[in-house]
């Protein structure tokens, strides 16, 4: 376990202050943030005791790990805490949906100590031309986006193993879909027969001249992605085109294939505002993809939006 020192061997700076602690709980990683009445950040702790590794089984003793020595407030969560491998699965509230429809939809219990916790669901979509749609965590950071900007109207992407987009607007989540891309970049990279073509790390693929002639390819010239992945291969047989800039081509393809096909399903229009909430790495890559296809589009830090959404949906539901 990777935690801050917020543990009962290192006090907590201004504990009388605590009101809520927030917790940012994935498949990989658990993040908690004690914070005071106004939502400022009073200490925040980590851990690798994500849903996955626990395997469905001892949330509550992670979770009294993480906060050891911090003062017993209530608890809001987000993330895969809330699937049915979490700690309690919360119900997905469909779209389109407001903060205050997530705040309503909060899976409410009680620890083994009676402390008072609660989950935010996720989001759904029922739709008669495809299959659905779920998200689950990332609603939490458009809400922080909409906190952030209220008068914001366009399109958010949080890119990741599953990138999703979503259409925000009005204060609402209207529409979302999710893309298989950094699961389709690990299986060709690692998996595939393309692995023998390509690098296993590179540095700064968002600023390689492969990376732009992917994208390219695949949003203004439109090679079919299943296609163009093949030229991978091609790449190295006939140019000798070495291994990172191969990679940088690959990752060039998936991004620029998202890209594509959000536009195929009119989830991006020309002059529309654009979002990426993400990691610096990937909110780099991403930007550079959209300047390639025609696009502007602005970066946000989503650890920061996780903490600030949180905190809407506490006051939504008079947990702050």
């Amino acid at each position: 376990m990777n935690a801050a020192p917020s543990s009962a061997d290192h006090p907590v700076p201004n504990a009388a202050d605590a009101a809520l602690i927030a917790v940012d709980w994935g498949t990989s990683r658990c993040r908690a943030m004690l914070l005071d009445k106004d939502g400022g950040l009073i200490a925040e702790a980590e851990s690798a005791d994500g849903i996955g590794p626990l395997g469905g089984l001892g949330h509550e003793d992670a979770f009294e790990r993480l906060t050891s020595g911090w003062p017993r407030v209530p608890v809001l969560m987000a993330g895969m805490v809330g699937s049915r491998q979490g700690w309690r699965e919360a119900a997905y509230v469909p779209v389109p949906a407001t903060s205050e429809a997530l705040a309503a939809g909060l899976h409410r219990f009680e620890g083994s100590d009676h402390r008072a916790l609660a989950i935010v669901p996720g989001l759904v979509l029922r739709s008669a031309v495809r299959d659905g749609d779920v998200i689950r965590g990332e609603e939490t950071q458009l809400v922080g986006l909409m906190e952030e900007e209220p008068d914001f109207a366009g399109i958010a992407i949080l890119p990741g193993t599953h990138s999703k987009w979503a259409a925000v607007g009005g204060g609402t989540i209207s529409d979302f879909q999710t893309f298989m891309t950094g699961e389709m970049f690990e299986l060709l990279a690692r998996k595939s027969f393309l692995r023998h073509s390509v690098a296993e790390h590179a540095d700064d693929i968002a600023a390689s001249e492969h990376f732009a002639l992917a994208v390219r390819r695949s949003v203004t010239e439109g090679l079919p992605f299943l296609g163009a992945i093949f030229s991978v291969r091609v790449r190295q047989l006939l140019d000798g085109v070495s291994g990172d800039d191969n990679l940088a081509y690959l990752s060039g393809l998936v991004i620029g294939g998202e890209i594509a096909a959000a536009r195929d399903a009119r989830l991006l229009d020309a002059d529309q505002p654009i979002r990426i909430i993400g990691s610096r790495s990937l909110a780099r890559a991403y930007s550079a993809a959209f300047a390639v296809a025609g696009h502007h589009a602005e970066a946000r830090d989503g650890s920061a939006l996780v903490r600030r959404g949180l905190v809407r949906i506490a006051r939504a539901n008079g947990l702050l």
